[in-house]
Order: structure tokens, then C-alpha cells, then sequence
């Protein structure tokens, strides 16, 4: 329990640095520190609390994102997202599982690798994106529905996970199914009940929500549908304390994702040439998005980079393939990898573009 303890305080702690202060994006300072703090600390720190508290962040970060969304006029799911992510997922799983084949052979396994790096971390791109700004000619709103998108791409890929498993079968009843059949019925309801005073969106967000949580449905899919919901009806008061509770929850969510790096497995060689791999065919895969997104040149960028990162769905697709047997501890550290690399480009790219303006 200290452990865990440590690693929230520490997120916290972060999350009060002024972000100027900070020579690289957030998100990297959170996932290398969390990394470090599992190697001190031993891998001891309570992972069902982690996984509770980590929850409660990223809620909070996308919440504010959907608050966001409805004062652009934006949704949080569009055709045009799930036309880009729809891409994106084709171009990176045919790519990247050719690339890994060549390089070490055509197995579940490596389809396994490449599906876990499909899903856009919704969470790190609106981390990465607002200190460029969110307004119109900025793909904030492109970059959030594609990676709301992604989130269903990441649940139905959960869902086919233990079929990958010597022996598996498919189960109606299993925790993935019925995570991704109420997501389906969630986004449903958010779009087409639509009552007209307030009492009763607030009502329909509340009953959706503990539906939601009770069944397993992503953090992330929730806080941006919850938040675009009663954006217009948020008080003066909760609009005051939104942009503090954004800044300081969701820094615990990366340090979690973080301590589930295995640092000392990032230094063999196999691994930095798998995880270079994966990279190159996401690189092709978000030039593809790029070239298929509407606008300026710079839009074009700011879409394919904020899309870049991979988070928290991966890591959760990583688990539920490593615990299958499916993936080794080697191939585990080759997708914690892909996250800190792809966070690293995304961010890196996402600066660079706002300079070239």
C-alpha cells in the first residue's frame, strides 16, 4: 500500500509543476517516472487501486475534453473520425504485421503485437494537443472523435483477445463482451435520447455512467460523452474548478501507465528493432490519416502527429495477451516500447508543426 501511495503522490506532486517549466511534454516526464519508480520500488504497489485511481484521472482528462467539444460545437463521434481511424487501423495492421513477419515470423504473436498498437490513446492526445490550442484550424476536434473511434477499435480487439489462447473460446458473458455490448449501447443512447430539461440529462448521464462503469466501458469513451452531455449545463463553479481537477487527476492515470513499463527488457536488441518497426509502420499508417484529413497543410500534421501516441487501451490489450500466454514478458516490453516512442514523436511533431506556423 505504500508503494502505491508513493506513485499517486508523486503524479499529484507533478501535476502542480507548471506546465512552462516542463522542457518536454507531460505525459513523457509522467510514463519515464513511473517507469523508474517501478524499478525502485519493486513492482509492489497495489495494481487494483492503481487501476481504480488511474480511472478516476482519465475520466477527468476527457470529461474536460467532451466540456470542450460541446463549446467548439463539435461531437465526440463523427464519420469523418471513424472514416480516419478506420484508415489508420488498416494501413498499421497490414503494415505492421507484414514488418514483424519478415523480421521474425508470421504468428500469433505478431498479430497480437500489431493489434494492441492500433488504438489511438484518446487520453495523451488531448494531453498533447491543448497547449497548441483547440480551435478551429487546430484537428483538435478530428484528432478526439478518431480517437474516441479507436476506443471501440481497442474493445472489440479486447474482446477477440482470449481466442488468441491455446484452447480459447468465445464467451457471450466474458467481462470484454459485455464491456464492448455496452459501450455500443451507451454511444447509442448518448446520441439518440435527447431530453430537453436538464433534470433528465443529468438523470440519463448518471444511469449511462454507472452502467458504464459497472460493465467495464473505457474511462476514456465515458468522460469525453459525459462531458460533451452537461457541458451547457455546468455551473460557474464546477467551470472554475474543471480546469484544476484536468490539470491535477489525469497526471496519476500516466504514472500507472507508466509503472507498467518493464525498463530493464528496453535494452536488447530484438526489442528496440520490433519496436522500430511498429513505429515505422504507424509513422505510414498517420502519413496516410494525414493525406486523407481535409485542410491546410499544418491541420493535415496536427492530425496524423496528435495521433500518433499509443496508451492506455495497448497497454490494457498488452495485459490481457500476456496473461493468455499469448505475448512473452519480451514482446510485452516491445509495446511499452511503442508507447513511449510514439508519445515521444507525437509530441515532438505536434511542436514542431506549431513552430512552422
Amino acid at each position: 500500500m505504500t508503494e502505491t501511495v508513493m506513485i499517486v503522490v508523486v503524479g499529484l506532486v507533478i501535476g502542480t509543476i507548471p506546465q512552462r517549466w516542463l522542457r518536454i511534454p507531460e505525459p513523457i516526464v509522467l510514463l519515464v517516472v513511473g517507469a523508474l519508480m517501478r524499478s525502485t520500488l519493486g513492482a509492489n504497489a497495489n495494481a487494483a487501486s492503481l487501476s481504480i485511481v488511474a480511472y478516476i484521472g482519465l475520466f477527468a482528462l476527457l470529461f474536460g475534453v467532451g466540456v470542450e467539444l460541446a463549446d467548439l460545437g463539435h461531437r465526440p463521434l463523427t464519420p469523418r473520425g471513424l472514416g480516419l481511424a478506420s484508415i489508420g487501423a488498416t494501413v498499421l495492421g497490414a503494415l505492421g504485421f507484414a514488418m514483424l513477419a519478415w523480421q521474425r515470423s508470421a504468428g500469433l504473436a505478431e498479430l497480437a503485437l500489431i493489434l494492441s498498437a492500433i488504438p489511438t490513446s484518446a487520453g495523451i492526445a488531448a494531453r498533447l494537443l491543448r497547449p497548441h490550442g483547440t480551435g478551429e484550424g487546430s484537428g483538435y476536434p478530428i484528432i478526439i472523435s478518431a480517437a474516441v473511434a479507436d476506443d471501440f477499435f481497442g474493445i472489440a480487439l479486447l474482446v477477440l483477445a482470449p481466442l488468441f489462447a491455446a484452447g480459447a473460446t468465445f464467451g457471450l458473458t466474458g467481462s470484454p463482451t459485455i464491456a464492448l455490448a455496452a459501450s455500443l449501447v451507451i454511444v447509442g443512447a448518448m446520441l439518440l435520447i435527447r431530453p430537453k430539461a436538464s433534470a433528465l440529462i443529468f438523470t440519463k448521464v448518471v444511469v449511462l455512467t454507472i452502467g458504464g462503469v459497472i460493465s467495464g466501458v473505457s474511462a476514456a469513451l465515458l468522460g469525453v460523452f459525459d462531458g460533451h452531455e452537461i457541458a451547457a449545463h455546468l455551473g460557474a463553479p464546477a467551470r472554475r474548478w474543471l480546469p484544476f481537477l484536468e490539470r491535477l487527476l489525469p497526471t496519476v492515470f500516466f504514472m500507472v501507465a507508466g509503472y507498467d513499463i518493464r525498463l530493464p527488457l528496453l535494452v536488447y536488441a530484438n526489442v528496440l528493432l520490433s519496436a522500430s518497426l511498429i513505429l515505422v509502420a504507424l509513422l505510414i499508417s498517420r502519413l496516410a490519416i494525414g493525406a486523407a484529413t481535409p485542410g491546410d497543410l499544418h491541420v493535415r500534421i496536427a492530425v496524423g502527429a496528435g495521433m500518433l501516441a499509443r496508451g492506455e487501451v495497448t497497454i490494457a490489450m498488452a495485459l490481457v495477451f500476456l496473461q493468455s500466454g499469448v505475448l512473452s514478458n519480451t514482446d510485452y516490453a516491445i509495446l511499452m516500447a511503442v508507447v513511449l516512442g510514439s508519445t515521444l514523436l507525437s509530441g515532438l511533431a505536434l511542436r514542431l508543426n506549431r513552430l512552422g506556423r
